[in-house]
């Protein structure tokens, strides 16, 4: 019978502390041949298990990153839109800021006409009626009955009523102002007042000898002595119809008044109206003066009705001859 081979075997001495017995083991080669390759693929199993658990946690951040990327992207989103809506809002603050002071001017505006309109008229002077968003009826009268009411519409009602309120009496208050000019313009129109400071007259309406030919020839006004210098003033309420120089009349004035009547001022030494303005009885229209065919310092100042002259001394108001 033949012998069985025996399989090789590898010992492992285990050696402990001095007084000890050494144990000693057998292994086979095939067992110590396989430990090796088990302890690599232990460590490859443990590996590949903490990469597969990396891996997780690494997609698990990359969600978390993504879901916060998104959170942050919405936030900016939202404070994007805050912000258009905010810098929307600051225009709109500073149009109605804008507007507010405006409206302001125009309240301090209105006032002071108000006030000067009671300087003006006086005591006893009504506007006509004018009424306010509720319907009440506000005057412009005399003793501040109108700032009452202004006051009490700004408690009342809100900024845009006031507005139309002033808005509304200011159009009356101008009405009222325009017409109260055109009866005083109307009531002023003749050419009555004494148009110099010095009343003396040096040369009468009517036939003369004239001062530079000798010859007898029609005077078609009066010669109003005066120094040069001496402010003019308009004997009647109209319209300025000519200013200007002339070589007879020197620098002059022709103011249109109603009813075809026109006044004329010559010899002046300057001018203060142009034509076309709008001037009242006393208002100052020029200096005395010698321009012209003229012999000395005065004021040549006639009258024309339709065209045709008459004597001043019809219509001045206070006619004193020295």
């Amino acid at each position: 019978m033949a012998k069985r081979k025996r399989s090789p075997k590898w010992s492992v001495f285990l050696v402990r502390e001095p007084d000890r017995a050494v144990r000693q083991f057998e292994v086979s080669r095939t067992l110590a041949a396989a430990l090796p390759a088990a302890a690599v693929l232990t460590v490859a199993g443990c590996l590949a298990g903490l990469g597969v658990t990396a891996e997780q946690r690494v997609q698990e951040l990359e969600a978390k990153l993504d879901r916060q990327s998104a959170e942050l992207e919405e936030t900016v989103a939202e404070k994007n839109r805050q912000i258009v809506f905010l810098n929307r809002r600051l225009t709109e603050l500073d149009r109605e800021a804008a507007d507010m002071r405006r409206r302001l001017e125009q309240i301090h505006e209105l006032e002071n006409k108000l006030r000067a309109f009671i300087q003006e008229y006086g005591e006893g002077v009504v506007a006509p009626e004018a009424s306010d968003a509720r319907g009440r009826v506000i005057t412009a009268s005399y003793g501040g009955a109108a700032s009452e009411a202004l006051a009490e519409s700004a408690a009342e009602n809100d900024f845009a009523e006031l507005i139309r309120l002033l808005d509304s009496l200011a159009l009356t208050m101008d009405a009222i102002r325009e017409r109260e000019r055109q009866r005083q313009i109307e009531a002023t129109s003749e050419p009555t007042a004494w148009p110099t400071v010095s009343r003396k007259l040096t040369s009468g309406f009517g036939y003369r000898k004239d001062p530079f030919t000798g010859r007898t020839a029609f005077h078609a006004g009066v010669d109003i002595n005066g120094k040069i210098g001496d402010p003019v003033f308009a004997a009647g309420s109209g319209v300025v119809k000519e200013a200007g120089f002339h070589s007879e009349r020197g620098n002059y004035v022709v103011i249109a008044h109603r009813n075809g009547i026109e006044s004329s001022y010559y010899h002046l030494q300057k001018i203060e109206v142009r034509k076309g303005d709008q001037v009242m009885r006393g208002d100052r229209i020029g200096r005395l003066g010698n321009t012209g065919r003229s012999t000395g310092s005065h004021l040549h100042f006639q009258i024309t009705v339709s065209d045709k002259p008459v004597s001043p001394l019809r219509y001045l108001s206070l006619v004193k001859e020295d």
